[in-house]
């Protein structure tokens, strides 16, 4: 049995699918693609059109897929389907005959957040309510976010982290929002190149699947890259399939989609009409970021006679966290210290730890950013700490970092949270052509502003020093550009 015979078998998935007349028209242009991604005949010209349409193929693929990545508009039904190619692949296409004895062989999901996951994780739970699969299901676990069949094969969800996804053997994975990983601290992928290069050996035994499915955002990233080769010369390997919402979902109106574009024009445009957000790209490559890390160096300890720099982010403690930032300079600026502080907290308590942690490393003034209350200078000053304004903002702080990145003159901390926000900072070009350095929407760079203002501030020739270097001990002396 294939795909389409299980989508229009009343017994298997068309209640999954079918409106409330039990038909599947709505659904037709996603059925054009399951036949392309199976290799299956595709007989009609207006489906055959739609194919080299949203392909930018000039001939019909004749050949099967093991890769494939659909880009497609906002609510055109991709995580369904992606549900039903998960359900399919997991009782139907017979991959688990290749697992060997006691092999246990998985469908996994993986998303920027396990939220994400949870939702085609359900969508699949939700086809095996059909007749002739609700006896298949023999274990469920829903903490732990799996169910299991009889033929022993797993539906899983699992983290987007590149390193938990290995040691499994997969019949497929569904890569849900792959434009959007690393682009938040709940993603646990430093760059989406990491995630692929790690399941593709997974697929290996049962030459199972890769379903890659977004919405396009920015013109980065392995999702673009392998849709700008699309471009240029289509792999007969790899399926891209690229289409705005209104030519996957038939039940999107034309009105609908003009009210989403006039409300947010550029939003709009990116999410229903598909296209890639022009005004976007990537600050620091993930891969810079990468280069300047010193593996397995968490924390280096306060040593005396050395010249210390700290920056502060600081926040109201109900939605952002505070960071705090500690560096000296050798021949490159080299990180000591960073520490984040999660919200919620009571700002006066953190800047108490903040004024302690300072003082270790003989630090009795501080740089710190723009946050306009006064009670974080005050705060500190009764912990006898000199709280100083920066003078640059957030945005020309980031710009005057970058060339240290580029050069190499930082020696970063083995930080998570830290590469995550370096790598996620984003560019985008404003109204007469100003750039603004900023996190992805619902991302954070707190921790990305601590140690870029650190190292601008070591790198000034007059800035706040520590107390450890016995002149400087006791003039103290605070200058600012």
């Amino acid at each position: 049995m294939n795909i389409i015979s299980a989508i229009k078998d009343p017994n298997l998935f068309r209640p999954y699918l079918a409106d409330k007349n039990n038909k599947l028209s709505t659904w037709v242009s996603w059925l054009t693609a399951l036949r392309c991604l199976y290799g299956l005949p595709i007989k009609k010209q207006k489906n055959q059109e739609l194919v080299l349409q949203c392909t930018s193929r000039k001939t019909l693929p004749t050949d099967e897929f093991r890769t494939a990545l659909f880009l497609t508009g906002r609510r055109s039904g991709k995580s369904r389907i992606a549900a039903i190619i998960g359900a399919f692949e997991a009782a139907l296409s017979g991959r688990e005959k290749c697992l060997a004895p006691g092999e246990v062989g998985l469908v996994s999901i993986v998303s920027p957040s396990r939220d994400q996951s949870q939702i085609i994780k359900n969508y699949i739970r939700a086809i095996f309510t059909a007749d002739l699969l609700s006896a298949e299901i023999v274990q469920e676990n829903k903490l732990k976010g799996f169910f299991s069949l009889s033929n022993g094969v797993h539906i899983q969800i699992l983290t987007g982290d590149f390193r938990l996804v290995r040691g499994f053997t997969q019949l497929a994975v569904i890569a849900d929002e792959v434009c959007f990983f690393g682009l938040s601290e709940e993603s646990k992928v430093r760059n989406d190149d990491e995630l692929i290069r790690a399941i593709r050996p997974a697929l290996l035994t049962t030459k199972g699947k890769l379903i890659a499915i977004s919405t396009k955002y920015a013109p980065k990233g392995w999702a673009y890259r392998m849709w700008q080769r699309n471009q240029e010369m289509p792999n007969n390997r790899v399926l891209v399939w690229d289409a705005p919402t209104a030519t996957m979902n038939l039940q999107i109106t034309k009105q609908e989609i003009d009210d989403a574009i006039a409300e947010d024009p550029i939003s709009g445009r990116t999410e229903f009409l598909n296209e890639w957000r022009e005004d976007v790209c990537s600050f620091i490559p993930p891969e810079m970021v990468s280069s300047l890390v010193v593996k397995g160096r968490k924390e280096l300890l306060p040593r005396e006679k050395i010249q210390y720099y700290s920056f502060i982010d600081v926040s109201g403690g109900r939605n952002d966290s505070a960071t705090i930032a500690i560096a000296h300079k050798e021949s490159k600026v080299v990180l000591d210290y960073i520490k984040r502080y999660p919200a919620p907290f009571n700002p006066h308590t953190v800047i108490a730890l903040m004024a302690e942690e300072l003082k270790k490393y003989g630090l009795h003034q501080t740089a710190g950013d723009n946050y306009a209350a006064e009670f974080v200078v005050q705060s500190f000053r009764h912990h006898g700490i000199i709280y100083k304004k920066s003078e640059l903002c957030k945005n020309d702080l980031y710009l005057e970092f970058l060339p240290h990145l580029c050069s190499g003159g930082v020696e970063l901390l083995d930080d998570e949270i830290l590469v995550q926000q370096l790598s996620s900072l984003e560019r985008r070009t404003r109204s007469g052509g100003k750039d603004v350095i900023d996190h992805p929407q619902g991302g954070h760079d707190d921790v990305a502003n601590s140690v870029a203002g650190v190292v601008v501030s070591a790198t000034k020739k007059k800035i706040i020093v520590g107390a450890w270097h016995p002149e400087l001990r006791r003039k103290m002396v605070v200058g600012f550009r």
